[in-house]
C-alpha cells in the first residue's frame, strides 16, 4: 500500500476560498473539544455525547478488508486507526452544516488547521462521497483523483468495494466516481476557536 508524502498531502489541502452553506438554525455553529472516534467517519465529543459525521466524506466499513498485491489487509479497521491517530490527546474543531437522515449532525472537521476529511482523502483513507439530500465538496474529488492516480490507500487494492456498496446504505446523491466537475470552489477552513461565554448553545459549544 502506498503512502502519501508530506508534500502531496500540503499540496492538496492549500485553501482556495470558504464554502458558503446555509446553516439550519437547529445547528450549532461550532463544536470543539476532545472525541471518540466511533469508526472512519464518525466520533462522538466526550463531554457533550454530540455525535458528529464528516460531511462530504466516507470510509471503508470496519468489517472490510482489502487485498494489495496479494496481501490482505483490514481496510476498514485501518481508516478507524487513522482517525483515532489524528484526534487522540487532540482538540477536534467541528464546523455543523446540517444533519443526516438519522439526524445526527455533519460537519467540516478539523485539529488545528488540518482538514481530517481532506486529508484522509488524500492519503487513500477514504472517499468523497455526499448522500442524497447531502452538502458536495467538489474540491474533495479533486484530491481524490490525485489519490486514485497516485494508488493510495484504497486505491492500491482494485478489487475493493466502496462502503456504499458493500452495505446497504441510503441511496447516494454524488458518488465517488472522478466525475464531480471542476470547480473554483476550495476546502472548508476552520473556524477560529475563540468561544465567546455570551454565546448560546446554537452558535458555539464545547465537546
Amino acid at each position: 500500500m502506498k503512502l502519501a508524502t508530506i508534500s502531496t498531502i500540503v499540496l492538496a489541502l492549500i485553501p482556495t476560498g470558504t464554502l458558503a452553506q446555509a446553516r439550519p438554525s437547529d445547528v450549532p455553529r461550532q463544536i470543539y473539544g476532545k472525541v471518540q472516534v466511533i469508526d472512519g467517519t464518525t466520533f462522538e465529543f466526550v463531554k457533550t455525547r454530540q455525535l458528529i459525521r464528516l460531511a462530504g466524506y466516507e470510509a471503508p466499513r470496519l468489517a472490510q478488508n482489502a487485498t494489495t498485491e496479494g496481501v490482505t489487509w483490514p481496510v476498514g479497521q485501518v481508516s478507524r486507526a487513522w482517525m483515532i491517530l489524528r484526534t487522540l490527546g487532540q482538540d477536534v474543531n467541528c464546523a455543523p452544516i446540517g444533519r443526516d437522515s438519522n439526524k445526527n449532525l455533519i460537519a467540516h472537521c478539523f485539529v488545528g488547521e488540518t482538514n481530517l476529511a481532506a486529508t484522509a482523502i488524500a492519503e487513500g483513507i477514504g472517499y468523497a462521497f455526499n448522500y442524497r439530500n447531502e452538502p458536495q465538496v467538489p474540491a474533495y474529488f479533486d484530491i481524490e483523483r490525485r489519490a486514485r492516480g497516485l494508488g493510495f490507500g484504497i486505491w492500491s487494492s482494485p478489487d475493493l468495494s466502496p462502503p456504499w456498496l458493500y452495505k446497504a446504505s441510503p441511496e447516494p446523491g454524488e458518488q465517488s466516481d472522478g466525475g464531480a466537475p471542476a470547480t473554483e470552489e476550495g476546502l472548508p477552513l476552520p473556524l477560529p476557536v475563540t468561544p465567546d461565554k455570551a454565546l448560546s448553545f446554537t452558535q458555539v459549544h464545547g465537546g
